[in-house]
């Protein structure tokens, strides 16, 4: 499928609308596309050519975003890096995809031989005579896994996959060109790359996360529509006085995290209903897309989308889904005989054909011959009032085996661990009620590692001791 760049598309339609604002910054579709050709130009004259692949350490700067289009318009493979790993990580990750090049629009490390630096001149514009289009079956990006359960994976798409992703999101989350999208996540993360394509294909603006001013502060200054969060970034939004009705705030998008129900009473009651989604990189991001309803329910699959649970674990496939895993060369579908990706989570449909995930499969853990679901902890502990998130992992046990222990992120006052307990205890079975109570660490990202947790809780945890003094 030859799609025409919507970038250029819209160019042509409407060349003084703005396409992306960068604090005072400000780039209309007509100096974006001369941008994003120019520098397509000046990746064919250093050498490359269609199916190389370029490593870039981008969060989410107007340079990354415009090098990402243009490794597009030239059939390269975008290859985000987080700008905050170590070279040596980085490194190895480069080695991992062959890529022998890189271009640090957001970074000044100072690389091994292994990786030969690419200069560019993000400034310089070239004036577009014909059509750029955009090859559906083209290999475009990777995007590295979190590795939580493992080391992490690079996920090969194609374009197809983001323009189809982009396309069933609309049709749930309406995006037209008066939209602005704030890039709030970043583009070494399928949610923040996905957002240009939606934004694109409509017209809309992008709006770079870059200003010096607080999240509540932007969002009633400037034109932002549409805005992707995890729920602690949202309680800490009302609690700075967050109010819908001073903002053209029109779409909310969560996940990422278990939804608190008094969040969810909160918003809504503000007059804005926020949405839930279900997604993973290997669907280059939103499978199911829904108004939450009950806990864990993230709504019917977007078209595009097939979703079936087998043995109760979630499989998908569709247009949306990935090549395979990109590891030294070799590109693996994942894939079971019938073209169905086992995404490893747990979940079933509602009578109404809603889907609800559980949680990974890879977190459960036995307890004293009980299985045990952390997420279904989590779920209910989120689900507390002053509670703004919470994550439980299993420490070992001398009697049981394994017994879990929460880690609390308040935003209220905190209440006591008796009544904590007793608050699972309303809604689970009492092997279920964590044995202790942890700190929420600082400088936690907005995708914490279990394993991280783990570690941490382990190192907290006299697994002697363990459950004695907590009891079941």
């Amino acid at each position: 499928m030859i799609d025409t760049c919507p970038i250029h598309f819209w160019a042509k339609e409407t060349p003084e609308k703005i396409a992306i604002e960068a604090g005072s910054v400000c780039l209309d579709y007509r100096t974006l596309d001369r941008r994003v050709a120019s520098l397509a130009q000046q990746l064919a004259r250093q050498g490359f050519v269609a199916g190389d692949r370029l490593v870039v350490p981008a969060k989410g700067s107007l340079d990354s975003l415009l090098l990402a289009w243009a490794c597009l318009r030239a059939g390269l493979i975008f290859c985000p890096l987080n700008p905050a790993f170590p070279v040596t990580q980085q490194l190895g990750l480069a080695k991992r995809l062959q890529a022998d090049r890189v271009c640090q629009p957001e970074s000044d490390h100072a690389y091994p031989s292994e990786l030969v630096p690419v200069i560019l001149d993000f400034l310089s514009e070239t004036e577009v005579s014909s059509s750029p289009v955009l090859d559906g079956n083209q290999l475009c990006n990777t995007i590295f896994t979190s590795g939580s359960s493992g080391t992490p994976k690079a996920v090969l798409h194609r374009v197809g996959n983001h323009l189809a992703s982009a396309r069933g999101s609309a049709s749930f989350i309406p995006v037209d060109q008066d939209s602005g999208w704030l890039l709030s996540l970043p583009l070494f993360h399928i949610g923040g790359y996905a957002i240009a394509f939606r934004v694109f294909l409509a017209g809309g603006r992008v709006i770079l996360d870059d200003a010096p001013h607080t999240l509540s502060a932007r969002l009633e200054q400037q034109s932002i529509t549409h805005l992707s969060l995890v729920p602690t970034q949202l309680w800490r939004l009302l609690q700075a006085g967050f109010t819908p009705q001073r903002t053209q705030l029109r779409e909310l998008l969560l996940g990422g995290a278990a939804i608190p129900a008094p969040l969810v009473a909160k918003m809504t009651a503000l007059g804005l209903t926020p949405k839930v989604s279900y997604g993973l990189s290997e669907m280059a991001s939103q499978v199911c897309t829904g108004i939450p309803a009950a806990p864990g329910v993230v709504g019917a699959p977007l078209p595009g989308r097939e979703v079936r649970v087998d043995e109760g674990e979630i499989q998908v496939r569709g247009d949306t889904l990935f090549s395979g895993y990109l590891n030294n060369g070799v590109v693996d579908s994942a894939l079971n005989d019938e073209g169905w990706f086992a995404t490893r989570d747990k979940g079933h449909f509602t009578p109404q054909g809603a889907l609800v995930v559980e949680g990974r499969l890879d977190n459960a853990f036995i307890s004293g011959g009980e299985n045990i679901q952390p997420e279904a902890i989590e779920q209910r502990l989120v689900d507390h009032p002053g509670i703004a998130q919470a994550l439980v992992v299993p420490v070992p046990h001398s009697e049981w085996g394994e017994r879990p222990v929460a880690f609390i992120d308040w935003h209220h006052e905190p209440v006591s661990e008796r009544t904590l307990g007793a608050w699972v205890r309303e809604a689970l079975p009492g092997f279920m009620v964590p044995d202790a109570w942890l700190a929420w660490p600082e400088g936690v990202g907005f995708k914490p590692s279990r394993k991280q947790f783990a570690e941490l809780a382990r190192g907290q945890i006299n697994p002697l001791l363990s459950g004695v003094l907590r009891g079941r």
